[in-house]
């Protein structure tokens, strides 16, 4: 077997804050290379809702060419209320619209909220969406994948790649942990006991000074627990770090996988949190779902300036930005405002002439923004296939790839009948590197229909805005819905819209998008309900990350079961050999860690370890430096994961509060 090749790590013999050479993009913090998004007008955005919608229709693919059922699909799209579209889209924060309402005097900033615009959706927004639609639908008839909310970044989802007996088998392995963790469910913290957590890696993580590490990623899967727990030497903490995106106390640990001869995936090291003997068949099953996830992926990711499958840039971009531009607005003109009334003889108000002053404020209240037209749609629009050399499975066969893993259930009862919306966030801080996300929904009963709502960051600077004058920018704030020109703008923050989550949909996108769930509840509030998913996050192929190769096992819990099972009739034969040799000292001090309760206590007062031999004075030396190579307990592990949590807590407010306080301001060029 050929020796494993020498990797080098963050936080072990390389800077924890490495970054490598910037290869994917990631949007954790502000000024993430490559992970701004362009401006998206509001007429885009919700094109790209539209069409994700109605590509949710069962057989969508195959009545989007049928003439009569698009021409009803059209009419759906321009019945969209432009108030709804406004809404769910424009950039204006609660205390932004505080601001422009405020009619105090000397206010600087004082100005009326814009209005939302008419026509969101028209006739020619419907057909641009069914050409669209039509050339997406021959796609997914080829790879059972659809592009969707797709700008300069793109959203991917798919009902069609995970196959009934692999949907079955993860139903089978959510029910066999779920059963096995009854006596006591692991609710994660701050859900209320809503949501139970199966698998998490923010259990048991790296955690610097305390977790060993092994650098020759020597931990595998079978022998995981009973050749490696306890070894390695501890990695120490990095108190020096150049980015506050890091953490210099913990890191969720990812799995190894290798490619296969057959092009499927291997795990060659645990997954943290699932057993790895109790649960084996389990990571047969989570390797078929990571093999149907990286198509997925392969249709959403891509290296720093390389191009990615699908679209690059948005669909529709203005001209002459300007207010000054009369084709912005409709009327054009305030003599065009006049011809209208039937003025063109001369401009009256009741017995007075009105000054050309009056008409041009009078015009600029009441004129409405014209949105951009969709271009004439070609044929090809898009090239949405992954071109040869660009899949993981072949940039990566030889050094294979890291991916982190969960399995959640979110319980509702009729005493808790409604789950809360997220918060808006990316996942992980800058050490852990992931760059994608896979979601599947297994499991849907009794629930009203969930989203998952994107949002990107954009610069500051807009190309299209450059040459527009101050406080010119009336008609480009109606047409993107958001706040420019003079005094602090809306937040750079762009809106993509949201994907409907329902069972059996396995659902990609790159890390760059923010990201959160939308609220639901029971749909019968008299019975039970739930929804479970799995979440696969990937790491970033071209840097090696810290892994469960490296880390030995730190759950107690399996320790004890492999050590000490035969105390209790458990275990094998290597289990009784170290019982039978266990001095009673040593009994005593796992005991006072928190360890062997249930097997030792009961071995004791049988009498199976035998009687004390170590006097109080060599115990307490013993003692003093026992408890470093021990296993986590759980009470442990979940102190640890609480202390991780208040960290990504604190990051993932001060992130948001520069995502937010990044602001458009064009009042100078």
């Amino acid at each position: 077997m050929p020796d494993k090749p020498k990797h080098k790590y963050p936080g072990w013999d390389l800077d924890l804050g490495w970054q490598g050479f910037h290869d994917y993009p990631a949007g954790i913090y502000l000024e993430s290379h490559g992970s701004h998004s362009e401006m998206i007008c509001v007429r885009e955005v919700a094109m790209m809702l539209a069409m994700d919608r109605l590509s949710d229709k069962p057989d969508w693919h195959i009545k989007v060419f049928d003439e009569d059922i698009a021409a009803k699909w059209r009419a759906e799209i321009m019945a969209w209320p432009d108030d709804e579209l406004w809404n769910r889209i424009s950039n204006f924060q609660p205390w932004w619209l505080d601001l422009l309402r405020d009619n105090e005097d000397g206010n600087p900033w004082r100005r009326e909220p814009v209005p939302c615009p008419e026509g969101i959706l028209n006739d020619e927004a419907a057909d641009y969406c069914i050409l669209e639609l039509r050339e997406k639908a021959e796609h997914f008839k080829r790879t059972g994948i659809v592009p969707t909310l797709d700008a300069t970044f793109t959203v991917v989802k798919s009902d069609a790649l995970i196959p009934g007996d692999l949907h079955e088998a993860l139903r089978l392995a959510f029910a066999k942990l779920q059963a096995d963790q009854a006596a006591c469910p692991d609710w994660h913290p701050n859900t209320n006991e809503m949501v139970q957590v199966l698998v998490h890696p923010s259990m048991y993580p790296l955690v610097y000074g305390r977790s060993r590490f092994l650098e020759d990623e020597a931990v595998g899967i079978d022998d995981a627990v009973d050749r490696w727990a306890g070894k390695g030497e501890v990695i120490p903490r990095k108190y020096h770090v150049a980015s506050r995106f890091c953490s210099t106390d913990h890191q969720w640990l990812p799995a190894n996988l290798e490619f296969t001869a057959m092009g499927g995936v291997k795990f060659t090291s645990y997954i943290n949190n699932l057993h790895p003997t109790k649960y084996r068949d389990i990571y047969g099953t989570i390797e078929k779902l990571v093999e149907k996830s990286l198509p997925l992926w392969d249709h959403c990711l891509a290296e720093y300036r390389e191009t990615r499958p699908g679209r690059q840039e948005p669909r529709l971009r203005p001209g002459d930005a300007s207010d000054d531009n009369k084709d912005n607005w409709d009327p054009p003109s305030w003599r065009e405002m006049l011809a209208r009334r039937g003025q063109g003889n001369g401009p009256l108000e009741g017995d007075r002439v009105q000054k050309p002053r009056e008409l041009v404020e009078e015009w600029c209240r009441i004129r409405k923004p014209v949105q951009i037209k969709p271009p004439v749609f070609g044929r090809p629009e898009v090239n949405y296939t992954v071109d040869p050399g660009k899949p993981l499975g072949q940039k990566f066969k030889d050094s294979g790839l890291q991916i982190m893993v969960k399995m959640a259930s979110i319980e509702l009862t009729p005493e808790k009948p409604e789950f809360p919306p997220g918060g808006w966030h990316v996942e992980g801080q800058m050490n852990e590197h992931i760059i994608a996300t896979a979601l599947y929904y297994l499991d849907s009963e009794n629930i009203t229909e969930s989203c998952l709502e994107f949002r990107a960051q954009t610069d500051r600077d807009q190309d299209h805005a450059r040459n527009i004058g101050q406080d010119a920018f009336h008609w480009m704030e109606s047409i993107y819905g958001v706040k420019l020109g003079s005094g602090p703008g809306s937040s750079c923050l762009q809106s993509y819209g949201s994907v409907v989550t329902r069972e059996g949909r396995l659902l990609a996108f790159p890390n760059i998008f923010h990201h959160r769930v939308s609220g639901f509840k029971l749909a019968d509030a008299s019975k039970p309900g739930h929804r479970r998913f799995i979440a696969l996050w990937l790491v970033n192929p071209t840097i090696r990350v810290i892994n469960t190769g490296n880390i030995p096992p730190q759950q107690a819990e399996w320790w004890e079961e492999s050590t000490f099972g035969t105390l209790r009739g458990e275990g094998g034969s290597s289990a009784m050999g170290t019982s039978a040799s266990l001095p009673p000292e040593i009994a005593v001090l796992l005991l006072e860690h928190g360890l062997g309760k249930g097997h030792l206590d009961a071995a004791l007062e049988r009498g199976l370890l035998g009687a004390l031999k170590l006097p109080n004075e060599l115990l307490d030396m013993v003692r003093n430096g026992f408890g470093d190579g021990l296993p986590m307990s759980r009470g442990e592990a979940e102190e640890h994961r609480l202390k991780l949590m208040e960290e990504r807590s604190a990051f993932k407010d001060g992130a948001d509060e520069a995502w937010n306080q990044a602001a458009y301001s064009f009042c100078e060029h």
